[in-house]
């Protein structure tokens, strides 16, 4: 049960669109340009056989990060020059005014993000109510969720592996340290049998399901543009994210790096 539960696949009838170059050729547009790929054998149709230019890739990379390369070595040097100027107190608080004045220029950074909203994926996903939670939240992703409204059989819980340690030093989050607790069949079953009797007494199923708990299973259609997938994983994909979300945003992010080998990575985990 738990992982195997959760299912992250893509849409059959909604194919991913779009690809590295696709991101470049629309970045260029502003320009009138096109580039093309770079072919390493005489099979076009082979995609194990092109690949970016290098100003290409660059391209992609600035893109990215909403500064050129040159430009960030610039901001790096300036930060790490000023840092070894830091001799007494009053000039760390001076340093540290003057870097945090920095941080928030490159924070601010203009990004240019546009390009990359010309990829489109649909996906399928089945977990639980808890988490469709979670990721609802993200913007200019839609979804269409199974609805309880009209549907009453085939109900799933979600049952994690194991429970997991509170974090100690957040509010939210959690330890990858077991609690030695196992199951939760007692508290499913009730309310099941709960919501089961409501319907049998003529409640209706919009509100019968009020019952059920946030570990339900339930699925939906997720779609949007390989840009806002990415800021999903960017955020989902981290390690302190809840491991329920990371594993539906890792299965995203998977299919994102299929179709998106270069942009994907540089996107959800930064240009270095």
């Amino acid at each position: 049960m738990g992982e195997s539960q959760i299912i992250v696949q893509l849409n059959p009838d909604v194919l991913p669109t779009g690809s590295d170059l696709g991101v470049i050729n629309a970045a260029r547009r502003s320009f009138g340009k096109r580039s093309e790929w770079v072919y390493s054998g005489v099979d076009t149709n082979d995609p194990h056989e092109k690949a970016l230019k290098a100003k290409d890739k660059r391209l992609l990379e600035f893109l990215a990060r909403g500064m050129t390369a040159d430009d960030f070595e610039a901001f790096v040097s300036s930060c790490v020059t000023d840092g070894y100027m830091v001799e007494d107190q009053a000039d760390w608080e001076y340093y540290h005014q003057a870097l945090t004045e920095k941080l928030w220029q490159w924070r601010n950074t203009p990004t240019h993000d546009t390009p990359f909203n010309h990829g489109f994926f649909s996906f399928e996903v089945k977990a639980p109510i808890f988490v469709r939670a979670q990721l609802v939240k993200h913007e200019y992703l839609i979804m269409s969720e199974f609805s309880r409204r009209y549907i009453t059989d085939d109900i799933e819980f979600y049952e994690p592996d194991y429970w997991r340690k509170a974090a100690e030093d957040k509010k939210q989050g959690s330890l990858e340290k077991p609690t030695g607790i196992q199951g939760m069949a007692t508290c499913i079953d009730g309310t099941l049998d709960h919501f089961n009797y409501l319907l049998e007494i003529g409640v209706a199923p919009e509100q019968a399901r009020m019952v059920l708990p946030q570990s339900l299973m339930t699925a939906w259609t997720w779609s949007g543009t390989l840009g806002a997938f990415a800021k999903m994983c960017q955020l989902r994909c981290h390690p302190e994210a809840q491991y329920e979300s990371r594993l539906v945003a890792d299965k995203v992010y998977e299919e994102l790096k299929r179709q998106f080998p270069v942009a994907a990575p540089l996107l959800v985990e930064g240009v270095y």
